[in-house]
C-alpha cells in the first residue's frame, strides 16, 4: 500500500488542525503516519487517538523552539530512520522547524529507483509579512527561501503568503483558503443566551467582547485591554476564552492591566463549547501581531459576530473594514478603542451580521478539502 507522512511539530497540530488531510489522503487509498512531539504525559492518549484517525503515530523529538537544539538533531536521526524503513511516497509538512527538518530528512529519498517521493510543506503563516522587521523580513525570508528547494511544493493559507512563495526556488505553489472549518457548526448554533451567560458569570446586560486564542504576547489582548479602559464603555466585560502559554506572564500582566485600565476581564479558560460562547457574545476582537489566517476570527464571524482585528496579513484575507467589523494597526489603542465605541451600538451589529457569516462561507471544509483533493491528485497522479 502507498504510504504518506504527516508532520509537525506537536501532535496536537496535527489532531486539531490536519484530520482533515488524513481523511483525504486514505480516500486516496493511502496508508498514513503521523509523526510529531507528545509530551511524555500525553504520548499514549495521542497514540489512541491517532488510532481512531486509523492513522500510525510516530513520536519525533522536535524541539520548536530551538532550532538548532539537541533534541532537533535527535529528531533529524529518528526521521532518516523512519523514512529508510517505510519508503514514503508524501511527506506533508507543516510548521517552521519540523518541516525544515523533515524536508531535510527526506532529500535522499525523493527518488527511489524511478519512484519518486514528493514532499510537501504547508506554511501556515511565514514569520515574515507586510508588518516585520527589516531585520525579521531578512532572516525568515531567506531560511524559507533555501528550505523551498527541499520542497517539491508548497502551500499557503493566505494571499500575501503566496505572492511571496511564488518568489522562491520551488516552482509548484498554491494557495488555498485555510485548513477548512465547519461553518455550520459555529453557524447554525441555538442557545438560550441569558441562561448561558449566567454559566459563564456574565452579566445578561453586559457588553461581552470576546476574545478566542492563547494567552500570549503575539495574541496581543492587552491592545483590547487598553482600548476599553480609553472607551469607558458602560457594563463592558472582556471575555477571554484560551489557555495562558508557559513563560510569558500573560496572565498576571492582563490582570494588572486591567485592574490599571478599570476593566471588567474573565478568563474563561480553555474551552470546548466556543460556539456556545460565540452565540453569547456582543462583539468579537482578534488583535494578533501575526496570524497565517486566524481560525478565532473565522468561527466568530460565522456565528455573526462583527470583529474588531488586526490589519495584518492573513486577517485581511476575510475582513471587510465597515462591513464585518473594523481593521485597525495591532498597536492603535484609539483605533481599536473608536471601533469598539462604534460597535457598542446594536443597531450598527445587526446590520453587518448577515455579511459576517457570508464572509466566512468560501473558508468552509467543503471548499478547502476539495482544493486539497486537486493538489494532491495533481502532485500524486
Amino acid at each position: 500500500m502507498k504510504k504518506a507522512l504527516i508532520i509537525a511539530n506537536l501532535a496536537g497540530f496535527i489532531g486539531t488542525f490536519l484530520q482533515n488531510d488524513i481523511k483525504i489522503l486514505k480516500s486516496m487509498g493511502y496508508e498514513v503516519h503521523c509523526a510529531g512531539n507528545a509530551s511524555n504525559k500525553n504520548l499514549e492518549e495521542n497514540k489512541r487517538t491517532f488510532r481512531e484517525f486509523g492513522t500510525k503515530f510516530h513520536q519525533i523529538d522536535v524541539d520548536g523552539k530551538s532550532p538548532l537544539s539537541r533534541s532537533n538533531m535527535k529528531a533529524l536521526r529518528q526521521l532518516r530512520r523512519l523514512m529508510k524503513t517505510e519508503k514514503f511516497e508524501l511527506v506533508h509538512c507543516h510548521t517552521p522547524i519540523a518541516g525544515a527538518i523533515a524536508r531535510i530528512a527526506a532529500a535522499p529519498y525523493r527518488v527511489w529507483g524511478g519512484t519518486r517521493c514528493r514532499v510537501i510543506y504547508t506554511s501556515h503563516g511565514f514569520y515574515f509579512h507586510e508588518g516585520s522587521g527589516k531585520k525579521t523580513w531578512i532572516l525568515y525570508y531567506s531560511i524559507e527561501k533555501f528550505m523551498s528547494l527541499f520542497s517539491d511544493a508548497i502551500i499557503t493559507i493566505n494571499e500575501e503568503d503566496y505572492k511571496n512563495a511564488q518568489k522562491m526556488f520551488c516552482k509548484k505553489v498554491y494557495h488555498i483558503n485555510g485548513v477548512g472549518f465547519d461553518a455550520s457548526k459555529y453557524r447554525d448554533v441555538i442557545v438560550n443566551k441569558n441562561e448561558y451567560r449566567q454559566v459563564l458569570g456574565v452579566p445578561p446586560d453586559a457588553l461581552m467582547i470576546l476574545a478566542v486564542g492563547e494567552l500570549s504576547d503575539r495574541k496581543n489582548h492587552q491592545v483590547v485591554v487598553k482600548a476599553m479602559g480609553k472607551a469607558g464603555i458602560p457594563n463592558a466585560v472582556f471575555a477571554v476564552c484560551g489557555k495562558a502559554i508557559k513563560g510569558q506572564g500573560t496572565f498576571d500582566k492582563l490582570n494588572a492591566l486591567a485592574e490599571k485600565e478599570n476593566v471588567n476581564i474573565k478568563f474563561l479558560g480553555h474551552r470546548a463549547d466556543i460556539p456556545q460562547v460565540c452565540h453569547c457574545a456582543d462583539i468579537g476582537v482578534l488583535p494578533s501581531t501575526r496570524e497565517g489566517l486566524g481560525m478565532a476570527g473565522l468561527e466568530m464571524l460565522a456565528a455573526g459576530l462583527p470583529l474588531v482585528t488586526s490589519n495584518v496579513h492573513g486577517i485581511k484575507d476575510y475582513m471587510v473594514d465597515g462591513v464585518t467589523g473594523y481593521m485597525v494597526s495591532p498597536y492603535d489603542v484609539d483605533g481599536f478603542s473608536d471601533a469598539l465605541i462604534k460597535l457598542s451600538d446594536s443597531d450598527v451589529r445587526e446590520k453587518m451580521k448577515s455579511d459576517c457569516v457570508k464572509a466566512v462561507e468560501r473558508f468552509d471544509n467543503s471548499v478547502s478539502n476539495q482544493q486539497m483533493l486537486n493538489i494532491y491528485q495533481e502532485l500524486l497522479s
